[in-house]
């Protein structure tokens, strides 16, 4: 599982880790060190008793030497270094320390000892500590300086927490200012000069906020605009065209039936059936370039009548098709903006009848939700290739239910689809 830390959070572990790294690592160098130079210190008086004669009564006299053992052969060592240690160290020079312990577990002795090469000849030199030997002021050293130790690290854990604090401290209050300032980011406040977060990245960075976010509000602004526009100027040649359609329509019916070409009767519904796709499409994109979807007004439809009314409206692009059509409504009234319920319905309804040559289309009504389903049993060139119950209808639809809250799905098969429309925004649960 993936945790996703804050920059706050990554910061402070980040120093806790390097303040434990740094503690630990020269706590441990320090540590040995010291006993580095306890080494050393013994193995400088182990060779300087082996350059003395085996036979000097200095070596007896010295308090500083007594307890070493100096002989010219390992076996001649004392008993219990031989039994503890099989074998004589094989290079000169170079200390070797052994511990003896009790059957308790317990330290008893702890063996120091090296062979080297003087001009006398070879010389194997032992030398042992037992508790007993270590004087209360050795332990006080030692006690001290692992305090020492001790109080060092703690001290440099201290410090570099201190740091990590002022840094972080210094650090979080301009990252979080600058959060703030860009979750309050607005219209209004986007032509605002950006504040001084106290670090030039992040004043850049907040410089390059604003700018992306200019860039994005005037490229919304020209498209609204250009929908605004363009819808409000089709509007007018698609009203002269549909009223010329009509008139040709009432032309053509008062013609002797001798005289009329089937040709030009189908060349005219075809112009009708364009015509009333774009009459329905430049309704939609006005309506969605209104910014006053909120305040649209609610009246109360029946909601029954209003599907079969579109039904028997957009019957015609089923004309000429091999498509059984079933309708199923029971009587509801409902309170909800009426333009745009029939802008939605119309768009699936649309799309339905458009993208099924010969099947079924099944469509029905129950309460406040609207299912329409289309089955293909015989796919077109165009559908096969994937553009089945798509289209621009079923974008503006998606568009135009999130803007009003209403629950929508569309699911597209292999042979058709169904698309399901709740239309109320206080409900919340499709049945499909």
């Amino acid at each position: 599982m993936k945790v996703n830390l804050s920059l706050k959070g990554s910061l402070i572990l980040a120093f806790i880790t390097i303040t434990l790294v740094l503690v630990v690592g020269y706590s441990m160098l320090s540590a040995r060190y010291f006993m580095g130079g306890m080494d050393t210190i013994v193995a400088d008086n182990l060779v300087r008793a082996a350059s003395l004669p085996l036979n000097n009564e200095e070596l007896y006299r010295n308090t500083a030497l007594q307890g070493y053992s100096i002989t010219q052969h390992w076996e001649d060592q004392p008993a219990f270094i031989r039994d503890t240690i099989a074998k004589p160290p094989p290079v000169d020079n170079v200390l070797h320390k052994t511990r003896i312990e009790t059957q308790t577990g317990r330290p008893d002795k702890l063996i120091f000892y090296l062979g080297t090469a003087i001009p006398e000849g070879k010389r194997y030199v032992s030398f042992y500590l037992s508790p007993e030997q270590v004087s209360d002021m050795v332990r006080d050293n030692a006690r001290s300086s692992l305090m020492t130790l001790l109080m060092i690290g703690l001290a440099t854990a201290l410090a570099v927490g201190l740091v990590a604090w002022w840094l972080l401290r210094k650090a979080s209050y301009p990252i979080s200012r600058l959060g703030s300032w860009a979750r309050h980011l607005n219209e209004s406040t986007l032509n605002e000069p950006v504040p001084d977060f106290g670090f030039r990245d992040l004043n850049d960075f907040a410089e390059l906020v604003r700018s992306g976010l200019i860039s994005v509000q005037q490229g919304l602004e020209r498209e609204q605009t250009f929908l605004r526009h363009s819808s409000h100027e089709l509007r007018t040649p698609i009203s002269v065209i549909r009223s010329n359609i009509e008139l040709l329509h009432k032309l053509k019916s008062r013609q002797p039936e001798t005289r009329q070409d089937p040709r030009e009767t189908a060349v005219l519904e075809r112009i009708d059936r364009a015509s009333q796709t774009m009459k329905y499409l430049t309704e939609t994109l006005l309506w969605l370039s209104r910014d006053d979807n909120e305040n649209l007004p609610q009246t109360e439809v029946r909601l029954d009548r209003l599907v079969q009314n579109l039904v028997t409206e957009l019957k015609y692009l089923l004309d000429g098709k091999t498509v059984r059509l079933s309708v199923q409504t029971e009587p509801c009234t409902c309170t909800l903006p009426e333009t745009a319920a029939r802008i939605v319905l119309s768009n699936l309804l649309r799309n339905a009848f458009q993208h099924t040559w010969e099947g079924e289309v099944s469509i029905s009504q129950q309460g406040h939700q609207v299912k329409i389903s289309n089955r293909q049993t015989q796919q077109t060139e165009s559908e096969s290739s994937g553009d089945l119950g798509f289209g621009l209808g079923l974008q503006l639809t998606k568009k135009l239910t999130d803007r009003l809250g209403w629950q929508y799905d569309n699911s597209i098969r292999p042979d058709g689809g169904d698309a399901v429309v709740l239309l109320d925004s206080r409900l919340s649960h499709l049945s499909c």
